[in-house]
């Protein structure tokens, strides 16, 4: 059995209240990059599309919390959740 990483361990501890956003999850379409690349339609704050960068394509899409990209004074926070059910992805 693996032992979970320091972030596992966070999450774990810090169970997430921020807003909660589905994301679309693809591989980056660049020869050169092997990175997931995961967007969103509508940001909860600004109501704007964002993407963020999800990993290597070498593991699983990197999802969970993260900092927006909008423009404001202060940082506002969401958390990344797949659009695709569990057990459904082929």
């Amino acid at each position: 059995m693996n032992k979970p990483t320091l972030a596992e361990r966070v999450r774990a501890s810090h169970p997430v209240t921020c807003p909660r956003v589905e994301v679309h999850i693809h591989p980056s379409r660049s020869k050169y990059d092997r990175f997931w690349i995961l967007e969103i339609d509508r940001c909860p704050h600004c109501e704007k599309p964002h993407s963020h960068g999800g990993g290597s394509l070498d593991h699983p899409p990197a999802l969970g919390h993260r900092l927006s990209h909008c423009v404001t004074r202060r940082p506002l926070d969401y958390a990344l959740v797949s659009s695709i059910e569990e057990g459904s992805a082929t």
